[in-house]
């Protein structure tokens, strides 16, 4: 097959009305295959932590909408539909066709995550492809130790045909099945991301027959282009032209990695340069490039133009970089699994370098959150596997408070306790606010959470809790203090972040997670803000008179 040659409608034709229905309407039909994959997944991390995306691209690749969940999974703008198409050319193509891939060098950067990519036609044309890309339960590799390469970390999937005009590849599917703890899990899984492609070729061919399209070139060369527009307008409103470098740093496993960032501002385009940043680790706490552009653009974005939907046009003016071998940018066979636990503090290195120059889009540093993989084996003989998500604290704006329990800068869900425990053998103790772990400020830092939970399997539970920065407590903004730093436990010792332990029956595991910095001086914070906090019981009556000198009011009796 060959791209469509036909006359479109060209961008000069689509006045701002016509572009407006139209780019809606795409990004509706992309939200209605997002809920398909919701609909017919059976991971608790996919349907319930909203851990997956669903991306649209025209002909050429140019990625041209993404539904509305999970930040990260817009990042990796078009590089695996080009990556993908060196391998399988567009003239091997036809209709029913599904590729997938779980390249992490290409896609989200680990192995968990698997893409399926379909090419999409109309008239048997090819006008777009759809991406779907999930989070998976389990993807097989080492759950006893710390793996040294990527190798050790799972299924590596090369990019093949899972479904070949549209009949499914068995030797796919048994290879899969063959290589994971869950295989029913996970393979309905991937089935349920091609049914978010079936859902898209579907609702595409509706959209280009009801608004009498031929294909999508014109409409994507102008969604691409207000999008690009908006994001260097943005850039140069917010972020004034100038160089400016800002530092973080990530609790590793022998000595702290630290993130340099560098940034340059000039004609309304943005450079994030890494150098300087740590090498890679002999331990899978390295983020891939595209991964670590991931969370470099969403700051930006959220910091210049952050109502534009996600495009490749959006992403235009922002570049990145890294020095190749530093854990920002690792050499294959690297090991990658824990990418979060790195990617995640980018963005605290980049607002750091614009912490003085951004006014009102700028806020302290967040708690970020726990991961929680949990694995092992029911009493019946079936395996179970699942990623669940505990939240810290988010940051305190320039002029409101943080949010309790909300993590930032990824946005996935909490999965509710009525749920984790009807999935694993494990009884939820206490999930509760952690009072005054949020730091003090004219805006008070959001506060994190203690979750605490009691392994009720007869059979070992293998638990492996990763966070990126437990050891060092979020920073505070122009004079703001810093929230409480974190830890992990088991029966009540504390253990080594990111590594698995053994839970047996009645072994309790609890996490507390960090609160976030808070923005401006203790002295200037409304004396009924506090009052209010120490009602709600967010800061103690001893931290409320240590931090602002205030004292509640003695009970009357009489």
């Amino acid at each position: 097959m060959t791209v469509n040659s036909r006359q479109s409608r060209r961008p000069d034709v689509l006045d701002p009305i016509d572009l407006e229905i139209l780019w809606s309407r795409l990004i509706t039909l992309v939200d209605e295959a997002a809920y398909a994959i919701v609909r017919t997944s059976m991971s608790k991390v996919v349907v319930e932590g909203r851990d997956f995306g669903v991306l649209l691209y025209d002909a050429e690749g140019h990625m041209l909408a993404a539904d509305v969940s999970i930040a990260s999974k817009v990042g990796t703008s078009s590089i695996a539909v080009k990556e993908i198409l060196k391998t399988h050319p567009i003239a091997t193509l036809t209709q029913g066709d599904v590729l997938v891939t779980n390249n992490p060098w290409w896609i989200m950067g680990h192995l968990n995550d698997i893409a399926v990519i379909a090419p999409l036609f109309y008239r048997d044309e090819l006008i777009g492809f759809a991406e779907c890309m999930a989070h998976m339960a389990d993807i097989g590799g080492s759950l006893s130790g710390a793996p040294r390469e990527v190798y050790e970390e799972g299924l590596i999937i090369p990019p093949l045909k899972a479904v070949e005009s549209g009949v499914e590849n068995s030797t796919f599917f048994a290879m899969l099945e063959a290589n994971v703890r869950v295989p029913r899990q996970v393979a309905s899984d991937v089935r349920a991301l091609i049914t978010g492609l079936h859902v898209m070729q579907e609702k595409v061919s509706e959209f280009l027959k009801r608004h009498h399209l031929t294909d999508l070139v014109g409409l994507s060369e102008a969604v691409r282009a207000q999008s690009e527009t908006a994001m260097r307008r943005g850039i140069a409103e917010h972020i004034p032209e100038g160089v400016y470098e800002g530092r973080s740093s990530v609790d590793g496993f022998d000595e702290p990695l630290h993130i340099h960032a560098r940034i340059t501002s000039r004609g309304g385009a943005v450079e994030i340069d890494l150098a300087g940043s740590s090498p890679q680790s002999t331990y899978g706490i390295n983020c891939t490039l595209v991964y670590t552009y991931v969370w470099a653009m969403y700051t930006i974005k959220c910091i210049a133009c952050p109502t534009v939907p996600n495009n490749e046009g959006t992403f235009a003016p922002i570049r990145v970089v890294a020095p190749e071998g530093c854990f920002l940018n690792p050499t294959f066979p690297a090991p990658v699994k824990m990418k979060p636990s790195s990617g995640h503090y980018v963005p605290i290195a980049i607002l750091d370098a614009l912490k003085d120059v951004v006014g009102e889009r700028m806020l302290a540093e967040s708690g970020n959150k726990s991961l929680v993989y949990l694995a092992g084996q029911l009493p019946s003989g079936d395996a179970f596997s699942d990623l669940i998500f505990v939240m810290g604290g988010m940051g305190a704006r320039i002029r409101k408070d943080g949010l309790h329990c909300m993590s930032f800068p990824a946005n996935s869900s909490n999965i509710p306790v009525e749920v984790l425990e009807g999935v694993a053998p494990i009884r939820v103790r206490r999930k509760e606010l952690r009072p005054d772990s949020g730091g003090a400020g004219r805006y008070r830092g959001g506060c994190g959470q203690i979750f605490e939970f009691e392994s009720v399997s007869e059979l070992p539970i293998t638990v492996r809790a990763e966070h990126g920065k437990l050891m060092t407590a979020p920073q505070g903004l122009h004079g703001g203090r810093p929230g409480m730093g974190g830890r992990h436990a088991v029966n009540g010792e504390t253990i080594d972040d990111k590594l698995p332990v053994i839970l047996q029956a009645g072994d309790v595991m609890t996490l507390e997670i960090p609160g976030s910095g808070g923005v401006g001086s203790v002295a200037e914070r409304d004396s009924a803000a506090v009052a209010r906090d120490v009602a709600d019981g967010v800061v103690s009556e001893d931290t409320a008179f240590a931090d602002y000198g205030y004292r509640a009011a003695p009970d009357v009796i009489d």
